[in-house]
């Protein structure tokens, strides 16, 4: 294989072969090869920290001792900044996870520059080629397992599956259709009903959002909501339920059915410092009274808050919305959380639910959430509630709200309407 002399060949830091080395005198027999993709993890951080200067000598010594690891097992390339490839010869396709665990374990290991000790972590994606690969392929599938590796906990390492790709490419297609669905009318909302115990009485409903694209069919919201979360497009999507939900707070008024709906409010649209502002400006500029929503947030996102949202959680209560906190249980410090976090109702984890007829422990612990809620001048509404004998239990717990399958799946507006007259009836 001929080989220029030239400096293009070479990254003017480290001084391995570069990308272009790669790409000339690898394309035609990548196939012979195992790819392992290797990216520092947080690297900007130690640049962020302590120099880039620092950084620099970091990735000399960091390189000398991949170089050293690898030795003439493999061969050795920059890639991009902080990232690097080592192709290992197929032949010695046996010993590829003794390799790996190898790099994985020594590369891991603290790097002293100068008199500071920086702590190393790396994720690692790992390809083992087909016959027609094509380089570029090749190197994408294996840096689609280093993302992988990175987005389940950084700092370990993870074989190329098709499975992963896949999946990949549905999350790009879910985003991409996601940030149409509100012009496309495709977002829209189910509403499951909470029985109030005292008077067998439907007096709230929590609002669900559900999305059917035209593409991708109905998604589920266990699918979308963390792509909105990851992209910010969830603070858009809040607004437009926001909306929509006043809209049918005033539609359900005009035929006599006046509901109470629950929110799910995401960590998100907390940190967007015009939230507040922006909901007030909705519900008054829809005729709503505040006391028509409540708001349900989590213990985990309430506890990380800064002092100002806290404030402004305070300012619409005193509007007469709500706050419930959701998910309660699933979290840490949860009697800590029931006295420092501003809310008016505590709403159990199904969690629990699910053993309340099964286990003594789960029942007493039940028993003593909602004793003291109640001390403490909260509703409590159990969710996940599913068969007669939970219902049961909660009952013999003075539970007053109950919210499950066992009440009503989450149905449509006009069904609302239906179940409700239904239950009068």
């Amino acid at each position: 294989m001929l080989v220029k002399n030239t400096d293009a060949y070479f990254d003017y830091l480290t001084g391995l072969y570069n990308r272009l080395y790669l790409f000339e005198n690898f394309s035609e027999n990548i196939n012979e090869f195992i790819v392992v993709f290797l990216d520092i993890d947080d690297f900007k951080y130690i640049n962020d920290t302590y120099g880039y200067e620092i950084g620099d000598e970091f990735l000399k010594k960091f390189v000398r001792r991949l170089s050293k690891i690898v030795g003439n097992r493999g061969k050795v390339f920059s890639y991009n900044a902080d990232k690097f490839l080592v192709l290992f010869p197929k032949e010695n396709f046996k010993d590829i996870y003794e390799k790996v665990e190898l790099l994985f374990q020594k590369l891991k290991e603290i790097i002293i520059v100068g008199d500071i000790e920086i702590a190393c972590s790396i994720s690692i994606g790992i390809y083992i080629t087909e016959k027609d690969d094509k380089i570029d392929d090749a190197i994408k599938k294996a840096e689609i397992a280093m993302q992988e590796a990175k987005q389940k906990v950084k700092g370990q390492y993870v074989f190329y599956k098709h499975q992963i790709e896949k999946e990949k490419m549905r999350k790009a297609n879910i985003l991409t259709e996601l940030k149409k669905s509100i012009l496309r009318n495709e977002l829209y909302i189910l509403y499951q009903p909470i029985l109030s115990v005292k008077g067998n009485k439907i007096q709230e409903v929590e609002a669900l959002l559900r999305w059917n694209n035209e593409k991708l069919g109905e998604v589920s919201p266990v699918e979308f909501i963390p792509i909105a979360e990851e992209t910010g497009f969830i603070r858009e999507m809040g607004f437009w339920v926001i909306e929509e939900v006043c809209r049918q707070i005033k539609e359900w008024k005009k035929k006599n059915l006046d509901l109470k709906v629950a929110i799910n409010i995401s960590p998100n649209q907390f940190k967007d410092k015009m939230f507040f502002e922006n909901y007030k400006y909705i519900v008054k500029n829809n005729n709503v009274e505040f006391s028509k929503i409540k708001f349900e947030i989590t213990e985990t996102q309430i506890f990380k808050t800064e002092e100002k949202t806290v404030e402004n959680l305070l300012e619409i209560m005193k509007l007469g919305t709500k706050i419930s906190l959701d998910d309660f249980g699933a979290g840490y410090s949860s009697m800590k959380n029931m006295i420092l976090i501003p809310c008016s109702e505590i709403k159990i984890d199904k969690i629990f639910i699910d053993y309340i007829t099964k286990d003594t422990k789960i029942q007493n612990l039940i028993a003593s959430i909602i004793h003291t809620a109640h001390r403490l001048g909260y509703d409590v509404i159990a969710e996940g509630v599913e068969y007669k004998e939970q219902y049961d239990k909660l009952l013999e717990y003075d539970c007053e709200k109950i919210q499950g399958y066992f009440i009503s799946r989450p149905i449509g507006e006009k069904d609302i309407i239906k179940f409700i007259k239904r239950r009068s009836s």
